[in-house]
């Protein structure tokens, strides 16, 4: 599974739009239709994007959990 897989499972999980994660991650919308079209692999806001979505950003970049 790619970020951008992962990404978008848990943005529909959450019941959210592209838009309305944009605005709680601070970013614009287009940034997230890139990552979830797979043309960002790398994204700069990745650290707001998983404070978004409520998960951990080692998760979303590379599938791996952390364990507390």
């Amino acid at each position: 599974m790619t970020i951008s897989n992962r990404l978008k499972e848990r943005r529909l999980k959450l019941g959210l739009t592209q838009k309305q994660l944009a605005i709680m991650a601070g970013i614009k919308q287009q940034t997230i239709q890139r990552i979830e079209a797979g043309t960002s692999h790398r994204p700069r806001h990745l650290l707001e994007i998983s404070e978004a979505l409520n998960c951990s950003p080692h998760w979303l970049l590379n599938g791996i959990k952390d364990h507390a």
